[in-house]
């Protein structure tokens, strides 16, 4: 299971990963995060992907800001934002 850091105020976008089967946890949490959904940056983000806290593989970053659940989901399950041309 993909686990995924979703910034506050995301509630929809967290109660929708939710639904199709994600673990979703906040900034604060350790340990490995897959990916982290925000819509602005802010210091809460600053540490998130830090090795010394176990996330030695990175997350990919996923900005919310007019994307579906359906375009989340994709960009976490392929790790990227799709064709350069497209």
């Amino acid at each position: 299971m993909k686990r995924i850091a979703i910034q506050q105020g995301l509630d929809e976008v967290k109660k929708g990963l939710q639904n199709r089967g994600y673990e979703v946890v906040g900034y604060e949490d350790k340990g490995h995060i897959d990916a982290i959904v925000y819509r602005s940056v802010d210091s809460s983000m600053e540490n998130v992907n830090d090795s010394e806290n176990g996330n030695i593989h990175g997350a990919i970053l996923v900005n919310a800001t007019n994307k579906t659940i359906d375009e989340i989901e994709h960009i976490v399950k392929t790790r990227r934002y799709g064709g350069l041309f497209t």
